[in-house]
């Protein structure tokens, strides 16, 4: 998965309910940046943001459902599909000013709620495999303290638009 924050690997399972229609949960890890984050290098060679607080990643959790359009009316591979859900999620924040593996111990964790809704297509390539493209929007907000990845500027959302790209295996 690929969005507007970040990007990271996901894994998902699908059951089916009906023709149509699947329920599934999906799990993605994900760093998360502030848009006004900057990579510099020095004279050294050294990288570093200016005014950057925390390392962000988020592991959202989404369960939702997942309706294929037009099904009986499309002949062919493409089927166009619609998902909805709710992402309940895991935040990291893992302090910048130490190096990212002496800084594990000090990471800390957030929870943040939020749902999704999004549209891709799935080309059947065989009976036992697919490849779909998604396009989903998440708005999951931190529950308690905001979110900060550079100094005096909250996250307040840290999904945003995400486009994915899966291959499913089916039985």
């Amino acid at each position: 998965s690929y969005s507007e924050r970040g990007f990271g690997p996901s894994a998902s399972f699908f059951l089916p309910t009906g023709k149509t229609t699947d329920v599934f949960i999906n799990v993605l890890f994900s760093n998360v940046t502030d848009s006004r984050e900057i990579e510099r290098t020095d004279l050294f060679g050294n990288t570093y943001v200016a005014n950057k607080l925390n390392r962000v990643f988020m592991m959202p959790v989404s369960i939702g459902l997942r309706k294929e359009l037009f099904k009986d009316d499309i002949e062919g591979e493409f089927v166009p599909i619609f998902n909805i859900g709710i992402s309940p999620t895991l935040i990291f924040l893992n302090p910048y000013d130490r190096d990212f593996f002496s800084a594990l111990g000090y990471t800390t964790t957030q929870f943040g709620l939020g749902g999704f809704t999004g549209l891709g297509v799935s080309f059947r390539q065989s009976q036992s495999m697919s490849l779909n493209f998604n396009l989903s929007y998440y708005y999951i907000s931190a529950l308690g303290d905001p979110v900060q990845s550079l100094e005096g500027s909250n996250i307040y959302n840290v999904g945003g638009l995400q486009l994915g790209f899966a291959i499913n295996f089916m039985k």
